[in-house]
């Protein structure tokens, strides 16, 4: 059976990459989708330090936060202090501080 008639049979033939432009099985990729569960909710930070790098995040990187989520011992969450926003983990945060919201996701460019 050569290629052209396997595909009249109803066979797939798939080789190389999908071509994205082509076909309507395609997915998108929606981001919003993929990183936001609760858009009301939610804000884009941009880290400006490099303190956190040993969890990943580093200064540039912009963190996806939550605020309507209740944070864990372990999450990494935002506090005010003063004028600034702070990063830190749930367990160290202050015990009379407000958290503003829970990270949830970290997007880190390699080229800016």
């Amino acid at each position: 059976m050569d290629e052209q008639e396997l595909e009249n049979s109803g066979v797939s033939i798939h080789s190389g990459f999908p071509n994205a432009a082509v076909g309507s099985s395609a997915r998108l990729l929606d981001l919003n989708r993929l990183l936001i569960k609760h858009p009301a909710a939610t804000y884009l930070m941009r880290l400006g330090s490099n303190e956190w790098s040993d969890r990943g995040m580093f200064a540039g990187d912009i963190v996806i936060v939550d605020r309507s989520l209740e944070p864990k011992k372990q999450d990494t969450v935002i506090w005010g202090e003063g004028e600034q926003f702070i990063v830190g983990l749930f367990k160290d945060a202050p015990k009379d501080t407000e958290i503003w919201g829970t990270v949830t996701s970290i997007i880190h460019q390699l080229e800016k």
